[in-house]
């Protein structure tokens, strides 16, 4: 089994998701020389569809992240590619007074550019606690990411950011989470766009009588 970590409300939680087999039936000795044939000849024909296999580059430091990291607790939640050689990236990062906050960095045209932190995440996020839960790219240079702040209240707030023409915007609460969400603690776990501008959040909040509920936004 594999312990993949699920962020709910905040904290990692490792939930056991089952490798997939593969199974092979031999189903008699006379009907072998009719359906069966060498693994060998499979993999070639296989690999005669499929072309050449792409290889991975080696792995970088993310550009100007170490900068931003003075408190050296910092990851990548979380990558969306809208074609080759054009993505982003987010997650977050532990700041010289030790706060969490929010990144966001960007590919273009196979080169990534330094990570900055994500516009106005840091007038939100009064509490020192940010994260990215989730990007998603439509086209290249136009993309959106969410996650989660911690207000002067020390309350989880859902946020989401957008990235217009590789420029990325000023983060905010997503509208109409912080009446929903009465019992402080809320976030965005997933973000999907189709084209640029038009993207839809989703994630939790907790209410008034302390349950925990689910939310959905959509930009257009």
């Amino acid at each position: 089994m594999l312990l993949w970590p699920v962020r709910k409300f905040g904290r990692a939680h490792p939930v056991e998701v089952p490798r997939r087999r593969r199974w092979v039936a031999i189903f008699s000795a006379s009907a072998a020389a009719a359906w069966c044939v060498p693994l060998a000849t499979i993999g070639a024909a296989d690999a005669a569809v499929a072309g050449p296999a792409a290889s991975w580059r080696t792995a970088i430091k993310v550009p100007g992240l170490a900068a931003l990291n003075a408190g050296g607790n910092a990851f990548a939640a979380s990558v969306s590619c809208a074609s080759a050689g054009n993505c982003s990236a987010g997650g977050s990062y532990a700041d010289g007074s030790g706060h969490t906050q929010a990144f966001v960095v960007t590919e273009t045209k196979g080169r990534w550019g330094k990570a900055i932190e994500i516009p106005g995440s840091g007038t939100l996020n009064a509490d020192g606690a940010a994260f990215i839960n989730s990007v998603s790219c439509s086209s290249a240079g136009n993309c959106a990411a969410g996650g989660e702040y911690r207000d002067a209240a020390a309350h989880a707030q859902a946020f989401v950011a957008s990235e217009r023409n590789g420029t990325w915007r000023t983060a905010i609460e997503i509208p109409g989470t912080g009446a929903l969400n009465a019992g402080g603690s809320a976030f965005v776990n997933s973000v999907s766009c189709s084209s640029a501008g038009n993207c839809a959040a989703g994630g939790g909040y907790r209410d008034g009588s302390g349950h925990d509920q689910a939310f959905v936004a959509s930009q257009a």
